[in-house]
């Protein structure tokens, strides 16, 4: 008698539910053969570097910023940790980075796990680029200025110059989530939805060079996340509100368009990691998919305990329909958060609860944990992973010798 297949394609697929989307975050962790991470990006990483001379306070230094998990403000934005606290404590079993620079700045023993060089408002693009073309952003945070901090921090951190080869071979690189600020400053700005689009070609082409540059210091190993689903961000819904049925996602009542925009960075994003992965054989560079993870939450929300009444909606603001108001946003008078964080998905305009984030990079870290990604057990190419094929016992991108 011939077997039906049916029976082992529903094997794969409970195999598949349970293992490699939306795992916690608090599950057991495997040994990583990383011993440090280093963190660029923008808000959505941020742990609380401080803004230059000369530019505006980010409002995630005051509260009720850091209420759920630290209870205080420490100028991540959100209400606890966020996606890139989560891949270091539990992906890599490391302990919370700290910020560089900040108060640890001389710290070495504790900047040799890592360090969190993203800073909130912080661009893929520099500041004279995106100011020529009418974008206000801030001025001494980009993309590039985080490289150059980096190049700082090494000096301190290595001996000499095969000393820091040696520790970049065993350190994972999370690079992004970058770029969304150099989209989101421009539609501030009022500037042209063409001439945003325009943009995507040179932040994806920075993103790829900035690797570039890491690998020609000796780096191998890096995390890159696309950009979040813009089109669900209360700022971009108020702002952007339409009369027009047709322009919301009928399951998550997202921005149609703004979403494609943020699918198609990421597409063009994948394909720069390709493109860089081919001239440099010897690296791993894996695609982290925060906006495929973040629209799962939208289209079912009571999946992952929050409500879908409250989906769009800020946890922190000041009113209207997605509780957000231009003029007091989360963190000044006049706002407000709500009773229970762990119920919304956004807890401002444009960023997530630590409850979002904890799901979000569960996703992440499933994913990666299924492909051994890190694990001195099962090392081996994951994901969206352009490099080498990877050799057992040793880190993704790592030689054996």
């Amino acid at each position: 008698m011939k077997l039906h297949p049916l029976p082992t394609i529903l094997f794969f697929v409970v195999i598949l539910s349970n293992n490699y989307g939306f795992g916690s975050p608090d599950d057991p962790i495997e040994p990583s053969c990383y011993t440090s991470l280093f963190i660029f990006g923008d808000s959505a990483a941020a742990a609380g570097v401080d803004f230059a001379p000369g530019n505006f306070v980010s409002n995630c230094l005051f509260p009720p910023y850091g209420e759920t998990y630290f209870h205080h403000p420490t100028g991540r934005c959100s209400d606890g940790r966020v996606v890139a606290d989560f891949i270091a404590q539990h992906l890599l079993g490391l302990p919370l980075l700290p910020p560089y620079p900040g108060d640890s700045i001389n710290n070495i023993t504790t900047l040799s796990r890592g360090a969190n060089l993203a800073v909130a408002s912080a661009t893929a693009l520099d500041h004279e680029f995106l100011e020529a073309r009418g974008s206000s952003t801030c001025q001494n945070c980009s993309l590039s200025v985080q490289l150059h901090r980096f190049r700082t921090l090494l000096n301190s951190l290595c001996s000499d110059p095969s000393n820091c080869r040696d520790k970049l071979r065993h350190s994972l690189f999370l690079v992004g989530e970058i770029g969304g600020v150099d989209y989101l400053g421009s539609n501030r700005a009022g500037l042209p939805s063409d001439e945003i689009e325009d943009l995507i070609p040179f932040v994806v082409d920075r993103i790829g060079s900035a690797i570039e540059e890491l690998i020609e210091l000796g780096a191998v190993s890096f995390l890159v996340p696309g950009d979040y689903p813009t089109g669900c961000f209360p700022w971009i819904l108020t702002r952007f509100r339409s009369s027009n049925r047709s322009d919301y996602d009928p399951v998550t009542g997202c921005l149609v368009y703004h979403n494609r925009f943020s699918d198609r960075h990421n597409r063009m994003l994948r394909d720069e990691i390709e493109r860089v992965g081919k001239l440099h054989p010897g690296a791993s560079i894996h695609y982290a998919g925060y906006f495929e993870s973040a629209i799962r939450i939208h289209e079912n929300p009571e999946r992952f305990g929050f409500e879908r009444a409250t989906i769009n909606r800020a946890c922190c603001g000041s009113g209207g329909p997605y509780n957000y108001e231009p003029s007091a946003g989360c963190g000044e008078a006049g706002a407000v958060a709500c009773e229970r964080p762990g119920s919304y998905v956004k807890w401002d305009d444009h960023h997530y609860t630590e409850a979002a984030n904890r799901v979000i990079a569960g996703d992440v870290i499933a994913r990666h944990r299924l492909d051994g990604f890190g694990s001195r057990a099962r090392a081996r190419s994951a994901g969206v992973t352009v490099g080498r094929r990877m050799k057992r016992e040793t880190c993704a991108g790592i030689s054996d010798g």
